[in-house]
């Protein structure tokens, strides 16, 4: 299976035509990537609700809850940088134009060929990997880096181990480093899609995290970020103007 991060490469494709739905969709797969497939828009906005995706490939001209509406949600997510393909049969510089304004990052005029459809997807997975990823390693800045194979963090060349849990957290908050991570959508990484994670067990590491981000000496700070979830920055950066004020944690310290 297609990995990104070390991780299998997730892709939302919305599709309300029978036979185009089953086409494309067997086309993705065969290439080992892990589809989210929908034919209605509404279902494809629950499963927004709720999950994430590292790719969006929908049709404009859905029933009920179309492709506007379902780009709308991918952007009013936190920071979100989701990047999203429109196949659509308007063809029109007018139609393409409004698809791009509206936030799109790519479209395709149906019908189109199969090679042109898995090249725009491998090129839009490479424009929002993190430019910073090298093999199994993150480099996060000049005296920090995350090594995905020995579950370590390394700060100007001393190696600190982590629980597999708390390493999986900062790697995902560090490729998002700066920008809300969603309370789901790192429940949803580091627990797998369908694990029953209770919200006091996510804090719990949290903390844990904080605790060893502490020891390391890393100047690091993980937010809570009130009804959200979590942000990673550097403790001297100013928090953004209009975003919401940090979030206490349950139970308050940062005991394990």
């Amino acid at each position: 299976m297609k990995s990104l991060a070390g991780k299998p490469v997730r892709i939302l494709f919305v599709e309300d035509d029978v036979a185009h739905h089953a086409l494309v969709n067997s086309w993705l797969k065969a290439e080992g990537y892990h589809i989210d497939a929908f034919k209605r828009g509404r279902d494809a906005h629950e499963f927004l609700s709720e999950n994430w995706a590292d790719l969006a490939i929908l049709d404009w001209d859905l029933p009920g809850i179309n492709g506007d509406k379902l780009l709308q949600k991918i952007r009013s997510r936190a920071n979100s940088t989701m990047p999203v393909m429109f196949q659509t049969v308007h063809s029109a510089e007018s139609d393409i134009v409004h698809i791009l304004d509206a936030g799109a990052d790519d479209y395709l005029v149906k019908p189109y060929d199969r090679q042109v459809l898995l090249a725009r997807v491998r090129a839009l997975l490479r424009r929002f990997a993190p430019m910073n990823l090298q093999g199994s390693k993150l480099l996060v800045d000049d005296h920090c880096s995350l090594d995905q194979h020995a579950r370590s963090l390394t700060v100007d060349g001393a190696a600190h181990k982590l629980g597999t849990k708390e390493f999986d957290i900062l790697w995902h908050l560090a490729r998002h480093m700066g920008t809300v991570v969603l309370r789901q959508d790192l429940m949803s990484v580091v627990w797998g899609w369908d694990a029953a994670v209770q919200s006091r067990s996510v804090d719990m590491y949290v903390s844990r995290l904080r605790s060893n981000l502490k020891a390391a000496g890393i100047a690091w700070n993980v937010q809570s970020v009130y009804a959200t979830g979590y942000r990673l920055t550097l403790k001297s950066d100013a928090k953004p103007q209009g975003e919401p004020e940090p979030e206490p944690e349950p139970g308050s310290s940062d005991r394990s």
